[in-house]
């Protein structure tokens, strides 16, 4: 009855944290948290910050369903500013 991915998306999140702590954040966030979090993981693509934290969070999203995933990575694909997150969305896009 415990809901985690709250506490795992404030470690996400938290610009403090060590980015290897973050990464491992966002991905069980993608492995266990249910539809709520896919925004969530979506935002973090967006946020000003660490390029391999966004890229976690765009592995995370490939890992959810796809008519969750999918439309998010499509997004990241079409309006990112960063071509290596274009990129990086495309290839996970890929492999759905």
């Amino acid at each position: 009855s415990f809901t985690a991915w709250p506490g795992l998306l404030r470690i996400a999140r938290n610009e403090s944290a060590r980015d290897d702590a973050r990464k491992g954040a966002i991905f069980w966030l993608g492995q266990a948290a249910g539809a709520a979090v896919t925004p969530a993981l979506d935002s973090i693509v967006s946020d000003d910050g660490d390029r391999e934290v966004k890229e976690s969070a765009i592995f995370a999203l490939s890992q959810r369903p796809a008519e969750e995933g999918v439309p998010a990575l499509i997004r990241i694909a079409r309006t990112n500013r960063d071509p290596n997150l274009r990129r990086t969305a495309l290839f996970w896009l890929g492999h759905s």
